[in-house]
C-alpha cells in the first residue's frame, strides 16, 4: 500500500521519544551498576509486540522495529568495566485520510521494552518510577513541533496481567506546516524482568481511536 504522505511529527516523535527513554533508563542506572564484578554485564530486553489478532481487529500494521544498544564504561576501584543494555522499540501505524493532505500513516502505537537491571537482589531502572506525565514530557522533549497539554482522562487497562492506568493528554502536532489537534496516550507496565512503556498518538478527529489504543495496549505481550 502506498501513502501520499507520512505524518512526520508522529512517526519521528515516537521513535525519538521512546529511544530517548531507552537511553534514559540506562544512563540513570550508572550509580548502581558500579557494584558489579566479574565478566562484562549485558542486560537484554525481549521484544514487546502486539498480538496479531489485535492488529487485525484494529487495522494497525507493523511499521518499524528498533534495537537500541546502550553501552557505558564504569570506573570501579581503578578498573574500567563495560556494561551493555539492549532495549527494544516496536512501532505500529494505521493509515488515515488527512483530507486535502492525502492519506498518511497518522495513527501510531508503539512499545518500548527495557530490561530490569538486577544488582545484588535489587532492581534499578529509572523508567520504573516515571509517571505517565513524565513519559509524555520526555517524548515531547524530542520533537519541537509537538506540544502536549494537560491530562484529560485516565482509564484502567490490563497490560501483561497488571491493571494500571492509561493516561490521555491533549496535544498539537504539525503535519506539512499545518497544526493538528491530537490525543496522546501513555502507560507503564512491569513484567517479570522488564518494563514496558506503551505510547499512542493520533488526530483528535478520529472517532473511536481511543478504543483501538486500549485494545493494542491490552494486546501487548512479551516475546520470549
Amino acid at each position: 500500500m502506498r501513502f501520499d504522505h507520512d505524518f512526520p511529527t508522529v512517526m519521528v516523535l515516537t521513535r525519538r521519544g521512546l529511544c530517548s527513554l531507552a537511553a534514559l533508563a540506562f544512563a540513570g542506572s550508572g550509580g548502581c551498576l558500579d557494584v558489579l564484578n566479574g565478566e562484562p554485564a549485558r542486560f537484554v530486553a525481549p521484544p514487546a509486540p502486539v498480538a496479531d489478532e489485535t492488529l487485525g481487529e484494529t487495522g494497525y500494521e507493523l511499521g518499524t522495529t528498533d534495537e537500541r544498544v546502550e553501552t557505558r564504561t564504569f570506573e570501579v576501584a581503578g578498573q574500567s568495566r563495560e556494561v551493555e543494555v539492549v532495549n527494544r522499540v516496536i512501532e505500529y501505524h494505521r493509515p488515515i485520510d488527512m483530507g486535502p493532505l492525502g492519506e498518511a500513516r497518522g495513527a501510531v502505537f508503539a512499545t518500548l521494552c527495557t530490561p530490569a537491571v538486577s544488582v545484588l537482589g535489587r532492581t534499578f531502572n529509572p523508567v520504573e518510577d516515571m509517571t505517565n506525565r513524565e513519559i509524555a514530557a520526555e517524548a515531547q522533549s524530542q520533537y519541537e513541533e509537538l506540544s502536549i497539554g494537560p491530562e484529560i482522562d485516565r482509564r484502567p487497562v490490563r497490560i501483561l496481567g497488571e491493571e494500571l492506568a492509561l493516561s490521555t493528554f491533549e496535544g498539537e502536532a504539525t503535519f506539512m506546516g499545518v497544526g493538528i489537534d491530537v490525543f496522546v496516550h501513555t502507560a507503564l507496565a512491569e513484567g517479570e524482568e522488564e518494563f514496558v512503556v506503551v505510547f499512542g498518538i493520533y488526530p483528535r478527529v478520529l472517532p473511536g481511536e481511543e478504543e483501538a489504543i486500549v485494545a493494542l495496549a491490552e494486546g501487548v505481550r512479551i516475546d520470549e
